[in-house]
């Protein structure tokens, strides 16, 4: 069963896969102005260490809006440094955009039974 707005709302975890990647995705409602789309998230797909498949934190690919307010909604993806700006369709439609771009097996609030590994 896939999440709803509700079911993402508050839902923050990081798992670590025996390949030395890394998924952090953590989503919560605000009604911080910084923030017009009403949410503050950060979807991580990631290795451990930076190498040269990722960027220089170790991001390989991202979709966050820490700048919302001044720079829109952003996708990182090595080894492009710079951010592309994209369109919010909504968050459970990024939560789903995510999971069907990054090569590991979806955990989310509706099917989290703790850290799961490869």
């Amino acid at each position: 069963m896939e999440p709803t707005a509700d079911d993402l709302d508050g839902y923050d975890n990081a798992t670590v896969y025996e390949d030395g990647t890394v998924v952090r995705v953590s989503i919560r409602r605000t009604d911080d102005d910084a923030y017009p789309s009403g949410w503050r998230y950060t979807l991580h797909y990631g290795a451990l260490s930076a190498g040269p498949e990722t960027l220089d934190d170790g991001t390989i690919r991202r979709y966050d809006n820490s700048h919302e307010d001044t720079k829109s909604h952003e996708l990182h993806v090595a080894p492009d440094p710079e951010p592309k700006f994209v369109e919010f369709p909504g968050i459970k439609e990024l939560y789903e955009r995510f999971w069907d771009e990054i090569p590991k097996p979806r955990f989310g609030p509706s099917n989290d039974n703790g850290d799961i590994h490869d």
